[in-house]
């Protein structure tokens, strides 16, 4: 069956188990969930069959290496379905990095999967969020491994940067500090769940604006860096429904829930069911099958206002707003300055060429 709407990126939630206690991690991992292959199968061919040639396939967790063998057999049979198909597949992994061995950066080198992994730059960050169960911080840990990956992966490693709001003040730092280990391609992310507190937005909104800056320097000085949020305003010029969510945020859950919330933000299992939007195994509800996307319509509106009700999520979705669209102004203005600059008109056109190849 072809789904009547474009679902251009869909992940799968391996497994709720996982190596960290992420302080913003909401996942019971006393569950001990564990995707089922079968439903895995189901949930591909909705991704695959929806419309549109391009797609991408984001695995994670919990941490989807403590199930490599799965991750494996998910990702032939994503590739198998794409090719029957003749659909562009774009695969990528996101994990804490913990377990990474050469025998897993072997088998993503020799696939073009990329490798996202969750990291904060400065150890007084890492520390705060990413804890091993005993309390212990993970940063030297991922520190230790990251020559090795950036050595292995090149281009095809990508940082997800989370800023929680207690350390809002210091997103320019952590940033400073990636870069400085030799990270180029990277992703920020704003915690959700958490208090957002007005001061908090102000110290968010200042770094941003100094990340911008001394990303746009360094491409001046022909040293380029992925700001992945940069990416946003191609998105929004490729996909007349980018509004939409069902294009990028449906997920499977190991339990073959398929919801449009991130997994590792829904608290238990009451508010699972109420933020389902199908399963596997069923397919979607009828409430949204039913349905065509309509920008600036009223039934969409509605949709989205009563989907997304979930307590806690407003402070987080509003900071990654405001990261958003100071990211899409910051393409503007290289737009505009690049008439007379060779080097962001350079830089603008490895942007589109990774957007072309999936880097969202």
């Amino acid at each position: 069956m072809i789904f009547n709407k474009e679902i251009n990126k869909f992940k799968i939630a391996l497994t709720s188990d996982c190596c960290l206690r992420c302080s913003h991690c909401f996942i019971d991992k006393s569950l001990k969930e564990k995707t089922n292959l079968f439903a895995a199968d189901k949930a591909l061919d909705l991704f695959i069959n929806s419309k549109g040639k391009k797609k991408i396939l984001e695995i994670y967790g919990g941490e989807p290496f403590l199930e490599f063998e799965l991750l494996k057999e998910i990702v032939a049979l994503a590739k198998k379905k794409a090719l029957k198909r003749k659909k562009e597949l774009f695969v990528s992994v996101a994990s804490n990095g913990i377990l990474i061995e050469n025998g897993h950066l072997d088998y993503l080198a020799e696939n073009d999967i990329r490798l996202s992994i969750s990291f904060s730059g400065t150890k007084k960050t890492q520390d705060m969020v990413r804890k091993f169960p005993g309390g212990r911080g993970s940063y030297a840990h991922v520190k230790k491994k990251l020559p090795g990956i950036l050595a292995r992966l090149g281009e095809k490693l990508h940082i997800i940067f989370c800023v929680h709001p207690l350390r809002s003040s210091f997103v320019y730092e952590d940033f400073k500090a990636l870069v400085d280990m030799g990270v180029k391609n990277i992703g920020i992310e704003c915690v959700h769940g958490f208090d957002w507190k007005e001061s908090d937005y102000e110290a968010f909104l200042k770094g941003m604006k100094k990340i911008i800056s001394r990303v746009i320097k360094r491409v001046q000085s022909g040293d380029f860096i992925l700001l992945e949020s940069l990416l946003e305003a191609f998105r929004e010029k490729t996909y007349d429904n980018e509004f939409c969510p069902f294009l990028r945020d449906l997920e499977m859950f190991p339990d073959g829930t398929l919801s449009l919330y991130p997994y590792p933000f829904v608290k238990g299992l009451r508010q699972r069911k109420k933020i389902s939007a199908g399963t596997a195994l069923k397919g979607i509800k009828k409430k949204y099958s039913s349905c065509e996307p309509s920008l600036g319509s009223a039934r969409c509106a509605a949709c989205l206002a009563a989907y997304y009700r979930l307590p806690g999520l407003d402070g987080g979705s509003l900071a990654y707003k405001m990261r958003t669209e100071i990211s899409k102004k910051a393409v503007g203005d290289m737009l505009g300055m690049s008439k007379n600059d060779e080097a962001l008109r350079k830089y603008l056109k490895i942007l589109i060429k990774l957007f072309k190849k999936g880097y969202t």
